[in-house]
């Protein structure tokens, strides 16, 4: 009897361990499977919670986030400890980090079956060739000439920022990018090299991408790396809601604390030995402000730094997974800060600055009208400044006969060239920039009269 319960208890223990070990591989290696259990923990998405069984269970997804309290007294450092925390959170993606290797080692000439084109002002996009069916949204825009036509687009846009430099430079950034551009052009993702020659410029293609390319741009996962990270914050600073995430390698200089809490999703990579300890507090502050969020995803995924152990040939696997995983999430998370109870920061903002944040480059077409009205009472000359304009002499930037025509003489030469390309072109520009239609129509009238 006695050698039966035992010879039972024994049966059971080693069916229990198969068990854990076999979970464990597939946690490990099968891709599909580490996703279902991460909404097993955490709900879906929009309505996610920690399930009550891993509240009891030590597994990565219970690991806490370091809190404020951690960073002070304990035996590990700050930064160790946000290490070992993104290593915990992240290990679903365990298997994708595999994919992405083997498919790096195994592409040959891996942008063959991809088009470069150019986004208006952003030149060099690679493209993944996807189409859709237009809809209304995309006739405003002037995409399609009329709905169901098939239109281009891509589930997001990833722009690598690097340091104005000689061509050389860029080109040899682009070849060692080819790979990870590819790996992230199958998943329907665009992307661009870009190196800026200031922060406005940069500020501009980001606007300008947000507005005019929305079947591209609606999502912009942002990465760069030392003095690189400077030049994108401060392009950001003011106005951040522009981009989904930013992904920052070795910042040169701390970051600035107007990005805190203010991208939706943030990751750091850090090299040994390679930052100082402003830096790398900067990036701690970063990370905890953009965790504090009521979502589960987004308080243990929003922000999060990662240690370089040593120095990878390709795009580090934790950065190109963690954008997928945003990706994948972002869609689907409701902003429960503007839906539900308001944080303390939101509260403390005023009227104007809430509007910055919940929109950009978008103005209702009569705060237009009544703009441009008391613009021309309030001053005998009006600048005739507009996005039109703005981006024109930013194409032209070396020319100086265009530096050398004001807004005025370049609002009605271009109109002029609108016209005459046909009605169905000057209709498409009067939809993206209303205000320097009505300039060129209110100048038009003026020229003809003066004849």
């Amino acid at each position: 009897m006695i050698q039966k319960v035992v010879n039972y208890i024994l049966t059971f223990a080693i069916f229990g361990l198969s068990l854990y070990l076999i979970e464990g591989a597939c946690f490990r290696l099968v891709e599909p499977y580490a996703q279902w259990r991460l909404q097993f923990a955490w709900g879906e998405p929009s309505y996610a919670k920690l399930n009550p069984i891993f509240k009891t269970i030590p597994t990565d997804h219970s690991f806490a986030p370091p809190d404020a309290s951690s960073f002070y007294g304990g035996m590990q450092k700050p930064l160790d400890l946000e290490f070992e925390y993104a290593q915990k959170i992240t290990s679903f993606n365990r298997p994708s980090r595999d994919r992405y290797y083997n498919y790096l080692m195994q592409e040959v000439n891996p942008l063959r079956n991809f088009e470069m084109t150019d986004l208006g002002i952003v030149k060099g996009v690679l493209v993944p060739g996807m189409r859709r069916p237009a809809n209304s949204i995309d006739v405003d825009f002037g995409l399609a000439r009329r709905e169901g036509l098939p239109v281009p687009f891509s589930n997001a846009l990833f722009l690598y920022v690097i340091p104005q430099g000689p061509r050389s430079a860029y080109e040899s950034a682009f070849v060692r990018l080819e790979g990870p551009f590819s790996f992230l052009l199958n998943h329907g993702i665009s992307c661009v090299l870009l190196d800026p020659k200031s922060p406005d410029e940069l500020l501009t293609q980001f606007k300008y991408l947000k507005s005019q390319h929305p079947n591209f741009a609606e999502n912009i996962f942002v990465y760069a790396e030392g003095e690189a990270v400077s030049v994108t914050c401060e392009a950001i600073q003011e106005e951040s809601q522009l981009i989904t995430s930013l992904m920052v390698k070795n910042p040169a200089k701390p970051i600035s604390s107007k990005i805190r809490s203010s991208v939706a999703w943030f990751i750091g990579l850090l090299s040994d030995g390679k930052t100082n300890q402003e830096v790398q507090n900067s990036l701690l502050e970063i990370v905890r402000a953009n965790r504090n969020h009521p979502n589960i995803y987004k308080s243990r995924l929003s922000g999060l730094l990662f240690q370089e152990s040593k120095v990878e040939k390709f795009l580090s696997s934790d950065l190109l997974c963690f954008l997928l995983t945003c990706l994948n999430i972002s869609e689907e998370i409701k902003d429960l800060t503007l839906e539900g109870a308001p944080d303390k920061e939101w509260l403390d903002l005023n009227s104007s600055e809430r509007a910055d944040l919940l929109s950009f480059s978008q103005v209702d077409e009569s705060e237009l009208e009544t703009a441009l009205q008391d613009n021309a009472i309030s001053q005998d000359e009006p600048t005739f400044d507009c996005d039109v304009i703005r981006e024109y002499r930013l194409l032209n930037a070396d020319d100086s006969q265009i530096a050398n025509l004001s807004n005025r003489e370049l609002v009605l030469t271009l109109g002029l060239s609108f016209e005459n390309l046909g009605d169905e072109v000057l209709e498409q520009i009067a939809e993206k920039d209303p205000l320097f239609y009505r300039f060129y129509l209110s100048l038009k009238e003026i020229h003809s009269t003066d004849k």
